[in-house]
């Protein structure tokens, strides 16, 4: 890997000092701040991984209440929001896929 130049004012360089940690030079200090595209990606795929997460619970709460009371899965879920318990379980279980294949995706070769 290769070297630059770079001219910065003193105020930026003390600045660079003072997050800089024991053992890590000016460039390491540059590179931590400013992550690469990995991280974004990396940032997406945890994100994506706890959406995931609730999905399911919802999809699984929704299971859960369709066993405890057969008779009222198709009621609306609450009066002023006219959106039955089965519209939210579906949605929930194709969500859940949705995500997890996004959460379990395999990083992109370089």
């Amino acid at each position: 890997m290769g070297t630059r130049s770079v001219t910065i004012s003193d105020e930026a360089y003390m600045r660079l000092e003072g997050v800089q940690m024991s053992g890590e030079s000016i460039s390491d200090v540059i590179a931590r701040i400013r992550p690469g595209p990995n991280h974004r990606r990396a940032l997406i795929r945890r994100f994506s991984f706890v959406i995931w997460g609730y999905c399911l619970a919802v999809w699984l709460y929704v299971i859960a209440f369709q066993l405890r009371f057969p008779w009222d899965l198709y009621d609306v879920l609450v009066w002023w929001l006219p959106i039955r318990m089965d519209y939210i379980g579906e949605a929930a279980f194709v969500a859940s896929f949705i995500f997890a294949l996004i959460a379990i995706r395999p990083a992109a070769e370089r």
